[in-house]
C-alpha cells in the first residue's frame, strides 16, 4: 500500500488530541474478547490500534515495558529533553507531519548541534584541516584527503542508486546480497579505510551487512531529503498523544510469553498469567524478541526462518550534562569522531553558545564490546575515554543516562538489518500475514525510513485487519 492511500484512510478517521500523562486503565468486567489485539505500544503498534479504534473495532494492547514509545524514548528529566530513541522526523515522514498537525504537536529544530567535527585516530586528537597530512593518517594515497567521517559514503557512491526502494530486493541485484566488506574490498577500499569504517558503522559490522542493505538505506536517505525535526518538547510527547486516545484500550507491563492461534481466535497469554482473546492479532514487537515468543498455530516456515534469523543492530549511548562551564571552546564549536570505544561524541549548545550536553553514541563491534560488560563499568570506560580527549571537563559533567538497546529486554538492538543472503531469502516474508497474525514494525516496511516506516507499517496493518474482522 502506498503511503498517499495511508494518508487518505488517515483523513477517514477521527484522531483525538492530547498529549497528559499515560496511566494503566483497569478494564470494566472480565471480558477479555476483543476484535483485534495490538502487541506493543510503540509508533506502530499505537497507530494500528488508535486507527482501529476510530473506526468502531473493539481493540487491546498490550505493551511489556511500563511505558509507551517503544523506541522512542525522550529524558523528560532532563533541560533540553534529548531523544536516546528515534531521534528525527524527516522532511520526506509525510504521515508522521500529518499526525504531528493533528495531534497539535509542533515541529522544531533539532537542537543545537556543533557543525564541525575533530577526530581522535590512533590515540591523537586531529583537527579536520590537518588531517590529509596528519601522521596517524595511515589510508592510502587515494583516500588521504577524505577524512575518515567520510569514507563509507564517498565508497557507497561509487554503486547503484536504486530507483526505488523496493529495488534491492529485486533479482538484479542479487549480486549485491554480499557482506558489505567483501564490496568493499572488491573496490580496493584499503585495510585502514575498512578500520574506520567499522569503528562508527551502523550495523554490527562490514561483514555482518548486506551490500544490498547498506544501499537501500542509502537510496532511503536521498529520498527523504535534506533536513529535519523534532517535536517541540520531545519525541515522546508523539507516541504520548497517540496512547492518550487509547486509555481504555491500553495494559501496560504486559508482557506477551504464547501466541496461539486456536480455531477462529488468537489467544494471548502474558507473563503474569493474563489470557486474552480476540479475531485478530497485530504483532509489532520486533523480531529479535518475537524469537522467543512461543508462536503456535499456522505459521510457514519462511515466516519462522526470518522471526529466528533476523538480527537488530546495537547502538549504545552515554549521556553527559555539563554542571559547570569548563574551558572547551573546541568541543563546544564541533563534535568528536574517534575511532575506539567512545564513538562519536555530540554536543549541544544553549542560544549563548555554552556547552550544555554531551551524548556518546557507539555502534556496532564497539557497542557490542561495551555491551558484554556491566553498565557501571561500560559507563566508566566512556567516561574515562571522555576524560581522557578533554581533561577540562573532568568533575564538571555527570552521566544522566547509559542506555544499550542491544541489551534492552524488550529491544534487543536498534534497528533491524540484514546480513549477506538475508535480503533475498528474509526480506519477503518480514510483512506476510499468517493466518490471523498481522505484523507491522519498522521491520516490515521498506518504502519508508525511520519512525515514518514503524507509522506507514501501523496503518498498513490495520487497513489488512478491516474487512476480516
Amino acid at each position: 500500500m502506498h503511503r498517499r492511500d495511508i494518508i487518505k484512510g488517515l483523513a477517514a478517521s477521527s484522531v483525538l488530541l492530547g498529549a497528559s500523562a499515560i496511566t494503566t486503565p483497569l478494564f470494566a468486567g472480565n471480558d477479555h474478547s476483543f476484535d483485534v489485539i495490538v502487541i506493543g505500544a510503540g509508533l506502530a503498534g499505537l497507530t494500528s490500534a488508535e486507527y482501529l479504534k476510530n473506526q468502531g473495532y473493539k481493540v487491546l494492547v498490550l505493551e511489556a515495558r511500563e511505558r509507551v514509545g517503544g523506541r522512542i524514548l525522550t529524558l523528560n528529566n532532563q533541560l533540553n529533553k534529548p531523544e536516546v530513541g528515534g531521534l528525527q522526523i524527516g522532511q520526506g515522514y509525510g504521515l508522521m507531519r500529518t499526525y504531528a498537525q493533528r495531534l497539535s504537536l509542533p515541529l522544531v529544530s533539532l537542537g543545537n548541534y556543533a557543525k564541525q567535527t575533530t577526530y581522535v585516530v590512533n590515540e591523537q586528537i586531529i583537527n579536520a584541516a590537518d588531517w590529509p597530512s596528519h601522521v596517524a593518517n595511515q589510508l592510502s594515497k587515494v583516500e588521504k584527503n577524505t577524512l575518515p567521517s567520510a569514507l563509507y559514503f564517498k565508497n557507497m557512491a561509487k554503486g547503484p542508486a536504486f530507483g526505488l526502494p523496493t529495488d534491492w530486493t529485486s533479482p538484479k541485484y542479487t549480486h549485491l546480497d554480499i557482506p558489505l566488506l567483501e564490496y568493499f574490498k572488491q573496490q580496493q577500499v584499503s585495510d585502514e579505510a575498512l578500520r574506520l569504517i567499522n569503528a562508527n558503522l551502523n550495523a554490527q559490522s562490514l561483514q555482518n551487512l548486506s551490500a544490498a542493505d547498506a544501499f537501500y538505506r542509502l537510496s532511503l536517505a536521498r529520498a527523504g531529503g535534506r533536513g529535519a525535526h523534532r517535536v517541540e518538547g520531545g519525541n515522546g510527547r508523539f507516541t504520548d498523544a497517540l496512547a492518550n486516545n487509547l486509555q481504555g484500550e491500553l495494559q501496560t507491563q504486559k508482557e506477551v510469553t504464547h501466541i496461539n492461534q486456536q480455531g477462529q481466535k488468537v489467544k494471548i497469554r502474558c507473563g503474569d498469567g493474563s489470557e486474552y482473546n480476540a479475531k485478530r492479532a497485530i504483532i509489532t514487537t520486533p523480531f529479535s524478541v518475537l524469537k522467543n515468543v512461543e508462536l503456535s498455530g499456522t505459521i510457514s516456515h519462511l515466516k519462522r526462518k526470518a522471526i529466528n534469523e533476523a538480527f537488530y543492530t546495537p547502538v549504545t549511548q552515554v549521556h553527559f550534562s555539563v554542571k559547570k562551564q569548563a574551558d572547551v571552546s573546541m568541543l563546544e564549536s564541533n563534535n568528536l569522531w574517534t575511532d575506539n570505544a567512545l564513538g562519536r561524541v555530540f554536543s549541544q549548545t544553549n542560544d549563548k553558545g555554552e556547552l550544555t550536553y554531551l551524548t556518546s553514541w557507539i555502534n556496532g563491534q564497539q557497542a557490542q564490546q561495551l555491551d558484554t560488560l556491566p553498565e557501571v563499568d561500560a559507563i566508566k570506560i566512556v567516561q574515562q575515554s571522555l576524560h581522557k580527549y578533554y581533561p577540562g571537563l573532568k568533575d564538571k559533567v555527570e552521566v544522566v543516562h547509559h542506555q544499550s538497546w542491544a541489551n534492552e529486554k524488550f529491544s534487543k538492538g536498534a534497528y533491524i538489518q540484514f546480513a549477506a543472503g538475508q535480503v533475498q531469502s528474509l526480506v519477503p516474508h518480514m510483512a506476510t500475514v499468517e493466518d490471523k497474525l498481522h505484523f507491522a514494525g519498522e521491520h516490515t516496511e521498506f518504502m519508508n525510513s525511520g519512525m515514518e516506516s514503524a507509522m506507514v507499517s501501523g496503518l498498513r496493518a490495520a487497513q489488512e485487519v478491516m474487512g476480516k474482522v
